[in-house]
């Protein structure tokens, strides 16, 4: 069982203008979208206690930049 569940990702197609997601393709996409949510929080807590922070903030931006991740459509920029 998966912790992103099969509506949560319907909601966020929908919220990013895919309104043809079928259910199929939800429960498809629920396992990879919790392993790459999982990846991020792993590699910002690492971020984390490497930097000796006691509040994970930005951290996080950290993380995705080191992977390379798209947000809201906007490309992240190498460091």
């Amino acid at each position: 069982m998966s912790i992103v569940l099969k509506e949560t990702m319907e909601v966020i197609a929908q919220s990013i203008g895919i309104s043809n997601l079928s259910s199929d393709a939800a429960l498809a996409l629920a396992p990879d979208v919790e392993y790459r949510l999982r990846e991020i929080m792993q590699e910002s807590i690492k971020s984390m206690r490497h930097s000796r922070r006691a509040t994970l903030t930005t951290n996080v931006d950290s993380a995705l930049t080191l992977r390379n991740v798209e947000v809201n459509g906007q490309e992240r920029e190498a460091r």
